[in-house]
């Protein structure tokens, strides 16, 4: 099966650590998911390696649902999300920097279909994606410098 990514990144004024422990406790996570979210619900674990949640969206009218495993395969740098099921997998790279900030990439890689059809929701995936995805990167630098939870 082949695949298709996408990408965004952002730079946090933050310690990696503050925008890690965001990123891997749920409890917190979920008050920055932008509106697209409609629920985070965790179903083992809540923070860290181990954890599985339930993820459901609703970008555009189409409401889509996945059961995420959270593993940390660089603890402290790398988190990874996935749903076996449907084929997901997300990706937190975070990568500290001299003076106490940090970069973020967040990567999420979805299953090609074929032909025409695919090549249009792999566009206009790629694009609502992202976007969200920027949102909720802003919405992350908001809480962890104003501690203001943000649902934009």
């Amino acid at each position: 099966m082949s695949f298709y990514e996408v990408a965004v990144e952002h730079r946090f004024p933050v310690s990696s650590d503050r925008v890690y422990n965001l990123i891997v406790d749920m409890d917190e996570h979920r008050r920055i998911l932008p509106k697209e979210f409609e629920s985070l619900e965790v179903l083992a674990g809540g923070k860290g390696e181990g954890t599985v949640f339930r993820l459901t969206m609703n970008v555009m009218g189409s409401r889509t649902t996945l059961v995420m495993n959270l593993t940390e395969p660089e603890p402290g740098r790398l988190v990874q999300e996935q749903d076996k099921n449907a084929g997901i997998t997300t990706i937190w790279r975070l990568i500290p920097e001299a003076g106490g900030g940090c970069s973020l990439r967040l990567t999420s890689r979805f299953p090609r279909k074929p032909g025409p059809a695919g090549w249009v929701e792999r566009l206009a995936t790629s694009t609502m994606i992202r976007s969200i995805y920027k949102r909720e990167l802003k919405n992350m630098e908001q809480y962890l410098t104003a501690g203001v939870a943000a649902r934009k």
